[in-house]
């Protein structure tokens, strides 16, 4: 079951011959460079490869972050594609592009693997606070009242907790070293539940480690390390009938739900197969209190998968090139990174209804 966004089947060579529109489950509203035939907003996206993606309200106004290898984080008016303000600048390409609410501010966090971690005043346009070293991964949370920021670094299997609205390191979580060595973190995700932010982290043997934020303790390890086609290469997290799971997607296309308090697979849930080659790109949301989780990969596809059911909702979505950066708006609409390129896709008026009825065909149309 595939929407092609754009693809003409010829030898891999892409032609612009049709797009996602009615009946598909899926239209195009906005779309950078020429590859999109027809929804081009006439804004040139990046100049690299776009590596990550965030939406947020800042004023009323619905927006897109993204951040990209050319050092730069843009932001786009969700509804028309409308660039806003000045490039946000970065020291190298910036793998974590993230929003939080901040004192009643929209606040992005911006972070590349090797030099600094920033956070802006959106409505302003103006940086808040920096931290030196950089992060390989990040994520931001609210821990016991104060709106913090996890940093993953190169090489230290440990999480800082940064404060960014003051620029302050406000903890420094360790894993228990009588248990085991575990790698650097390469991904780290948030969620909250039962009133405590917890964290999932994604380390470079493949490894999922597990956090309580709230009480600053290393809970254990989720999943065991893993290499060759079973390598871990992307991570989120979700909370799926009051139970935090991890999702993990894997260099051979599978997705794997982990119940993070059992540290094991979902019992009685085969992985999530689909796509067919590294899953780059995960993001979570909530859907009519459906909890969804958003796959991107390698093989240049879009997929959305209802996790309650554990089964794909919708269609494939193929787009011109390797899928590199997901997020998904809170009411529905999809901002997908590929290439240097991003469009935001909104799904047919009725697509959430009915979704879980069938765990067969597809219920978006």
């Amino acid at each position: 079951m595939t929407d092609l966004v754009h693809d003409d089947g010829t030898c891999g060579k892409p032609a612009a011959t049709r797009v996602a529109g009615p009946g598909t489950g899926w239209q195009v509203e906005w779309a950078t460079g020429g590859l999109i035939a027809g929804f081009i907003t006439g804004a040139t996206g990046h100049a690299d490869w776009v590596r990550s993606a965030a939406t947020a309200v800042v004023d009323g106004r619905a927006v897109a972050i993204t951040g990209a290898d050319d050092e730069a984080v843009l932001v786009w008016d969700l509804a028309t594609g409308k660039r806003i303000g000045a490039a946000l600048p970065a020291r190298g390409s910036v793998w974590t592009a993230a929003t939080e609410m901040v004192d009643g501010r929209t606040v992005a966090l911006i972070a590349d693997p090797s030099a600094l971690v920033q956070s802006w005043n959106l409505a302003e346009g103006r940086p808040l606070a920096s931290l030196a070293g950089g992060a390989w991964a990040a994520a931001t949370g609210v821990v016991n009242g104060r709106p913090v920021v996890l940093i993953g670094r190169q090489n230290v299997p440990r999480l800082l907790m940064w404060d960014p609205a003051t620029g302050e390191v406000v903890g420094d979580l360790v894993s228990d070293p009588p248990a085991r060595r575990i790698g650097a973190v390469v991904a780290v995700a948030t969620a909250v539940v039962d009133g405590h932010t917890k964290a999932v982290t994604l380390h470079d043997d493949s490894t999922v480690g597990a956090w309580n934020l709230t009480e600053c303790l290393y809970q254990g390890q989720v999943a065991p390390p893993t290499g060759g086609n079973w390598q871990r290469v992307s991570l989120t997290a979700a909370v799926v009938g009051g139970r935090l799971v991890a999702v993990t997607g894997n260099w051979d296309g599978q997705i794997q739900v982990w119940d993070v308090a059992a540290c094991t697979e979902v019992t009685g849930r085969e992985p999530l197969t689909g796509h067919t080659g590294p899953v780059w790109a995960l993001a979570t949301t909530v859907i009519d209190r459906r909890p969804l989780v958003v796959t991107g990969g390698d093989d240049r596809t879009v997929r959305v998968w209802e996790m309650a059911a554990h089964r794909q909702v919708g269609s494939d979505l193929v787009l011109p090139s390797e899928v590199t950066a997901v997020t998904m708006a809170s009411d529905g609409r999809l901002v997908v990174g590929f290439g240097s390129d991003i469009a935001v896709l909104a799904p047919h008026p009725h697509a959430w209804a009915g979704a879980s009825n069938s765990p067969g065909a597809a219920n978006w149309c």
